[in-house]
């Protein structure tokens, strides 16, 4: 994802939802355990960040129409 400077709030919104969801999509695959407490943080600040901007008024227009930890359990 090429990320473009300038943009305005509604902007930087909308990619960081998709840039959240794709880095939640590719920790997906790791099964956690001792070996991956690293893995399993960034899971858990990835979904922090999503239920955070899900306050935003905007949020379910843009992609986040769903429970985030049901989707990304931790």
């Amino acid at each position: 994802m090429t990320i473009k400077k300038n943009k305005n709030a509604k902007e930087t919104l909308i990619m960081l939802i998709d840039l959240l969801v794709c880095y939640l999509e590719e920790l997906a695959e790791f099964n956690y355990c001792e070996e991956e407490l690293f893995q399993y943080g960034e899971k858990t600040a990835y979904v922090e960040c999503l239920e955070a901007i899900q306050c935003w008024d905007k949020a379910k227009e843009h992609g986040l129409n769903f429970e985030i930890e049901k989707k990304y359990p931790l």
